[in-house]
């Protein structure tokens, strides 16, 4: 049951005939494990601490830098050179204690994820690489968890819905790469199009906790220099790790 502190700071919500305080109370027993506090992350993480999820459990081993603070609006000038999930985490207790927030210092490997991924709703991808998302998706089949996965690149970005049990996963429409290929320099990114992107993920686990309409089977491609959203249907592979 909410109370009525809870009633009123969610109040805008819960007037929607999609939300309702029934769909509030799904979204405060929701816990999601997010993998990256950068770009994506920072957006994503904002939005489902305010929307009121129960629990977020971030995973990031990285320092904040300058070059980071055009896109990764968690964080400002004074927090240079500090570990990202300890500034994740205050600014995300800050704008909502009623959310559980575990932020860890940690590399994301098989075992990690293994760990941290034990009694999540949700894994959400805000990583900056294919080798991730890949490990995101993997787990995610093997677990039986919804993921979410995005990418983002200059003024375009990708994102796809992930239902193990039934939908299309991220290695039914992309190929597993063998190796990581090196970029001898950083990828361009607009700051707005990781925060756009990241604030999808964040609408796509409140809509399917809401069991609203959403992107599983679906890979939504977002073109923001001519402002175009290309929907692709995707369909389950029978050859796939999800498939068995």
């Amino acid at each position: 049951m909410l109370n009525e502190k809870e009633k009123e700071r969610y109040s805008r919500q819960i007037i929607s005939k999609s939300i309702g305080e029934e769909g509030q109370e799904k979204l405060s027993q929701t816990k999601v494990l997010q993998i990256g506090a950068g770009g994506l992350g920072s957006s994503c993480a904002f939005y489902l601490v305010a929307a009121g999820i129960g629990e977020l459990t971030i995973i990031d081993n990285d320092t904040i830098s300058l070059s980071n603070l055009h896109r990764q609006i968690l964080y400002t000038e004074e927090d240079i050179e500090k570990d990202k999930v300890r500034i994740a985490e205050k600014r995300l207790t800050a704008l909502n204690s009623n959310v559980s927030i575990y932020a860890h210092k940690d590399y994301v490997t098989e075992e990690s994820m293994q760990k941290y991924a034990q009694n999540k709703d949700f894994i959400v991808d805000c990583s900056d690489n294919m080798k991730t998302k890949f490990l995101i998706n993997r787990i995610a089949v093997q677990k039986g968890i919804h993921c979410v996965i995005a990418g983002i690149k200059d003024f375009y970005g990708q994102i796809i819905t992930v239902d193990p049990k039934t939908s299309a996963c991220y290695q039914c429409v992309f190929s597993e790469p063998v190796t990581e290929r090196v970029s001898i320099s950083p990828l361009p990114v607009l700051g707005a199009t990781p925060g756009i992107l990241g604030t999808m993920e964040a609408l796509e686990v409140i809509k399917t906790v809401l069991g609203l309409p959403n992107l599983e089977n679906k890979l939504l491609m977002v073109n923001l220099l001519d402002m175009s959203f290309n929907k692709i249907d995707v369909v389950k592979n029978d050859a796939c790790i999800c498939s068995h």
